[in-house]
């Protein structure tokens, strides 16, 4: 398992977000942000179903933890989605559950406490939360090579 990216999105924006390794190239983060937020949202509206947990694709496949946060500019709860975005491997349903879930929601139990009174649209404040979830993920983050590069060395 390799974590790519893990992050934080909120009203179809990325919060805060790390990347641990590319996923390709000239991807615009607002877009991609929006497009994974309406997904969630589209899946869940048209299923009837409480979560969409990951999306599969070829190559990655993108685990998500939904939760609700009450930003200061708004008078009611707001769904707030903790993701990230891994390589594809057999068994992925045992991975993200697993493995993947509870790293998810350790990062919405550390991060829900800092929105406690702020305006959630003010994305910069959450900068410093990047070292939160490097030290969540970056223990999956590494590739085999560099796990092998290690031991070695």
């Amino acid at each position: 398992m390799v974590v790519r990216e893990a992050g934080i999105l909120f009203r179809g924006y990325t919060l805060v977000s790390t990347k641990f390794h590319q996923t390709g190239s000239g991807i615009d983060d607002d877009l991609r942000s929006g497009f994974l937020t309406a997904i969630v949202n589209f899946a869940e509206n048209a299923f009837s179903s409480s979560m969409v947990e990951y999306l599969e694709g070829n190559k990655y496949t993108i685990a998500f933890k939904a939760d609700k946060v009450k930003s200061e500019d708004s008078d009611v709860p707001e769904p707030l989605f903790a993701f990230c975005i891994l390589d594809k491997e057999k068994n992925m349903e045992r991975v993200i559950t697993k493995n993947i879930h509870p790293l998810l929601e350790k990062t919405l139990d550390r991060f829900l406490p800092i929105t406690k009174g702020k305006s959630l649209s003010e994305i910069s404040q959450f900068k410093s939360f990047r070292e939160n979830i490097k030290e969540i993920f970056e223990p999956d983050a590494k590739t085999l090579d560099q796990k092998l590069e290690r031991l070695f060395y």
